[in-house]
């Protein structure tokens, strides 16, 4: 929140508007992990750029992840990570090798998790409500709590009528900005037995590196 130095009632009337935008922010909030928790199943398909203007990069790829509980399959940048809830097997392509690892139910991966992160370790402010190309928005702008975070804010637009994540973008201190953009989102939709079982059979030459 700024801290404008003006006239006490303008301060008033400045803070007052930011804090109901900070329980807007945080109620479509707890609405968004609410709805994604409550399905059984879902698919994405994303693109992600990552850009420095000062260091002149811009780095750009897309992926496509499985989520069904505590489960999850993510496919990105040349890596395919498959979690059952216990274990997590990550395909690295370029160094042709499987680092399998024990999951930390502490740090174990879920849709509910992800949004419920946001609610315990960001404050939540609606930025604004906007329309564009037809459709209802939501700007959300979270700031993180801890004073140590790698992240100075995270930009969230939400479908306003669907309540599903359209995109977010992440700014660190270093100038460097994370953009993610959700290409394809379905639901409660079927997923094979095997989505989140290794098959090591896909990889025979890949060196296996098992860290438990």
């Amino acid at each position: 929140m700024k801290k404008l130095k003006q006239a006490l009632l303008l301060v008033f009337l400045i803070a007052t508007g930011t804090l109901f935008a900070q329980n807007s922010g945080q109620k479509i909030l707890d609405e968004l992990a609410k709805k994604t928790n409550a399905s059984k199943s879902i698919k994405v398909g994303f693109s992600y750029e990552m850009t420095n203007i000062e260091a002149d990069i811009n780095e750009k790829t897309e992926g496509t992840l499985l989520v069904a509980g505590n489960k999850y399959h993510l496919n990105i940048a040349g890596q395919e990570i498959i979690c059952d809830g216990t274990t997590s097997w990550t395909y690295i392509a370029e160094a042709n090798e499987v680092q399998i690892n024990e999951v930390d139910k502490e740090e174990s991966f879920s849709p509910n998790k992800l949004l419920s992160s946001y609610s315990d370790d960001y404050d939540a402010a609606l930025e604004k409500e906007y329309t564009e190309n037809g459709k209802v928005f939501y700007l959300l702008k979270l700031k993180p709590k801890a004073k140590n975070s790698s992240f100075n804010y995270v930009l969230l637009k939400v479908d306003k009528a669907k309540m599903q994540l359209e995109s977010f973008i992440m700014y660190d201190f270093d100038n460097n900005i994370f953009s993610y953009k959700i290409k394809e989102y379905l639901s409660n939709i079927s997923l094979p037995e095997n989505a989140f079982k290794f098959n090591s059979a896909k990889y025979p030459k890949a060196e296996i590196i098992d860290m438990r």
